[in-house]
């Protein structure tokens, strides 16, 4: 096993919510350690997010350890961990908690992924009141509600937004929730709404939508400062020939490690891993590159 890359806390956090963001929550919780009770907050959500109940439990213990923990916390998270373990038996006293508390993006997230195998509307909800990127967890309770409720089209737009070409599969997910909860009519109706016939005008309007996407991936010019995440193998083009590498942080740097690169013209940093594919912004230079210079671990 890796250790983290040696980032400042900034960066690391900032490139951790990017990765929530992309449904990468094995390669976030990869940045964060449980010895640092700065990273317990993120590392708590990712590994609630990726379905990991044991790293979830030390990260809460760094949490109490540290006595920093949000009013409500402690117990929304205790909750969540016995949840995603399989114990539905406090659902309804933990669903309380979260209502009970001053509730962020992130203990909707939670909460809505680690309760969906055991009650989808009671994660539906609390999916609605997710303001952040969280990927695909939370996107498939949002989608299989809408499948539930009749809305199999809305379902399908929600998966065909969140498709990005790296992290888990939505779709997967989705259909994974109909089924446990024994959905089959909409499970049947959403692989039609997938696969329904568009209108001219729709066939079109995705042609040239896919043909602008071809043409932009052959376009260098700088797009850094307004672009937080290169994702997908159609990313490769741009990040292999516009960014410059910064520091490999590995002592045997392969494509399975992460680097920093640059851009030369705005300052912008990614964490790169060209394995996944994904490059996540990081920050951008604000002086001398010595000041913040990782050692390579």
């Amino acid at each position: 096993m890796r250790p983290r890359p040696s980032l400042p806390e900034q960066a690391r956090h900032e490139a951790v919510a990017r990765l929530i963001g992309l449904g990468l929550y094995h390669e976030a919780q990869g940045l964060l350690s449980i010895d640092e009770p700065v990273d317990a907050e993120l590392g708590m959500l990712s590994s609630l997010l990726a379905g990991d109940p044991q790293a979830a439990a030390k990260f809460l213990g760094r949490r109490m350890m540290a006595q920093n923990a949000r009013a409500g916390e402690v117990d929304l998270v205790r909750g969540c961990i016995a949840l995603v373990s399989g114990h539905d038996e406090n659902l309804a006293g933990t669903e309380q908690v979260l209502a009970q508390m001053k509730a962020r993006s992130q203990d909707w997230a939670a909460f809505a992924v680690s309760a969906a195998p055991h009650d989808l509307h009671a994660a539906a909800r609390a999916a609605a009141m997710v303001t952040e990127q969280t990927g695909p967890a939370v996107l498939a309770v949002l989608a299989a509600a809408r499948a539930v409720g009749g809305d199999a089209q809305g379902a399908q737009k929600l998966l065909e937004a969140g498709e990005n070409g790296v992290g888990d599969d939505p779709r997967r997910k989705t259909v994974e929730l109909l089924k446990t909860h024994g959905y089959d009519v909409a499970v049947q109706a959403l692989e039609a709404a997938r696969f329904q016939r568009h209108s001219f005008a729709q066939s079109m309007t995705r042609r040239y939508g896919a043909w602008r996407r071809r043409r932009d991936e052959r376009d260098l010019q700088c797009r850094c400062a307004t672009t937080p995440v290169w994702a997908g193998e159609s990313s490769r083009y741009y990040v292999n020939w516009h960014l410059e590498l910064l520091e490999s942080l590995s002592p045997e740097p392969d494509e399975t490690a992460w680097r920093i690169l640059f851009c030369a013209r705005s300052g912008v940093r990614y964490l790169d891993r060209s394995s996944i594919p994904v490059s996540v912004r990081i920050g951008a230079f604000t002086g001398s590159l010595e000041t913040w210079l990782p050692s390579a671990t």
